[in-house]
This record gives structure tokens, sequence and C-alpha cells, in this order.
């Protein structure tokens, strides 16, 4: 485990002290898993984006032609029996 030095001004410190004290944690300990937490929901929030720009390539439709000659085939068409 790495230890690293962060510098706020007294209004942060003071608040922050104040909320891991009410969990009954050290500052450290209080602001890593605070940034835990946010890390979790950005991966959270990148692991939704990505589902939905998948769905939004499948509602778009094919991106080639299925028309033939000019139309949608009908189902015989498209099964292939013509």
């Amino acid at each position: 485990m790495k230890n690293v030095t962060v510098s706020m001004d007294d209004d942060l410190y003071r608040a922050t002290r104040i909320e891991a004290a009410k969990a009954g944690k050290s500052m450290s300990r209080h602001i890593a898993d605070r940034l835990r937490e946010a890390d979790r929901q950005d991966l959270a929030e990148e692991r939704r984006r990505r589902r939905l720009e998948a769905l939004q390539r499948i509602f778009d439709g094919p991106m080639w032609d299925v028309t033939e000659n000019g139309r949608m085939p009908d189902a015989e068409e498209r099964n292939g029996r013509r």
C-alpha cells in the first residue's frame, strides 16, 4: 500500500474530518473508500455507456441495403423459395 499526501483547504478538511468521524474511519481510510467508490461508479457508468451504444447500433438497423430492385423482399424471397 502506498501513502499519498493530499492538500485541501480548511473547510474541506473539516467537512472530511467530520464525515470520517461519523463513519468511524480514519481520514486516510475514508478518503480511500470514497475514491474507490467513485472509481467503481465510473466503471459502471462506462459499462452502461457501452451497452447503450451497442443497443443503439442494433436499433439503427443494418448498415447494408437489404432491398431487391428498390423494394423489401417478401417472405418467399427472403427464405429462398422462389
